[in-house]
């Protein structure tokens, strides 16, 4: 019988990501074919919907008795600090904070700029992005005003907040409900490649493309995903008992063989290619076998003058040796 390849996980660090801490890139490899597409949408929307963090929800304003109005010596009116107040992300602590407590931070405003940075968090909360401006004051003292917080998932409205308050804060007309985004997700994409194209039985690699807003690991959250997935999956295994040894034994490790350095160190011209695939890869600078396959696959179609004809040419003939090209 045909087993499954256990699939390997690494960690790719480009320049980029190695310049932007918050953004990660993950290669899950080699998956059975359609397996890309199914794991890549489900820990995709996983992201995207259920890592939870640190948001606020309501807030009160001394003066203030609804959205749409405007404060003394403020530049701002409310709906427009609480658009900047949306835009603020925190940290939590989970060690010191109980996640089902509703927490309020205030702010009393100098005469200037109102930073994240001025806000009064409580312990076990920071604020991330201490340079976002809440508010512009002409007056010292001219904002007072106080953060209701809550740990949550996803997306709440304030129509949603709304309820919430009446919940845990009582009805209070003082009190504004907002829009909540609680993922620590900034953006997620994933693509899914062939390892091996050309071979008789290709596999895929998913590639995971993952930034968040700073407040949490891009690890930690795809490790979280995977362990909600995980919890949500068993359900199934309870339909049935199952023989865990019997799932075992349809997976197996790759295989990796020793290539004979002879082979590695052929000369290109030894491949009796065509004169134009051939000339492709002098203009390359690759002399040899082992030069050619170390390149992965993709590498090999943005060659000057090698058409699709040619790759596919040169593929067949690397097949031919029993070798395959390095993934990438």
């Amino acid at each position: 019988m045909d087993k499954f390849l256990k699939p390997t996980f690494t960690k790719k660090i480009t320049e980029e990501i190695k310049q932007n801490p918050e953004h990660s890139q993950f290669i899950i490899e080699k998956l059975e074919r359609g397996f890309g597409n199914t794991l890549g949408t489900a820990i995709r929307r996983t992201l995207l919907s259920s890592i939870p963090s640190a948001a606020p929800f309501a807030i009160k304003i001394k003066g203030a008795m609804h959205e749409f109005q405007g404060i003394d010596n403020v530049k701002e009116d409310v709906a427009e600090i609480i658009l900047n107040l949306k835009e603020l992300v925190l940290k939590t602590d989970v060690n010191i904070l109980d996640i089902d407590e509703t927490f309020e931070a205030t702010v009393v405003s100098k005469e200037d700029q109102v930073l994240a940075s001025d806000i009064e968090m409580p312990i076990g909360i920071e604020v991330v992005n201490k340079d976002l401006v809440i508010a512009n004051t002409s007056k010292h003292g001219a904002l007072n005003l106080k953060l209701f917080i809550r740990f949550s998932k996803g997306f709440r409205t304030f129509e949603e907040n709304r309820i919430l308050v009446a919940e845990e804060l009582g009805e209070n007309e003082m009190i504004i409900p907002m829009d909540s985004n609680f993922s620590p997700i900034k953006n997620v994409n994933f693509t899914v490649e062939e390892v091996n194209p050309g071979e008789s039985y290709v596999y895929e690699r998913l590639v995971l493309d993952v930034i968040t807003k700073g407040n949490m690991k891009a690890s930690e959250a795809v490790s979280m995903a995977g362990a909600i997935l995980k919890k949500h999956y068993a359900s199934f295994e309870t339909l049935a008992v199952i023989d865990e040894t019997k799932v075992e034994e349809m997976f197996e490790e790759e295989q990796f063989e020793e290539k004979e350095d002879t082979q590695l160190t052929m000369p290109i011209e030894e491949l009796n290619l065509s004169v134009r695939s051939q000339n492709g890869l002098e203009k390359a600078k690759i002399e040899t076998v082992g030069e050619l396959i170390n390149r992965p696959f993709s590498a090999l179609k943005r060659i000057d003058n090698l058409g699709d004809k040619s790759v596919s040419e040169i593929v067949e003939a690397i097949q031919n040796l029993g070798l395959s090209f390095k993934t990438e």
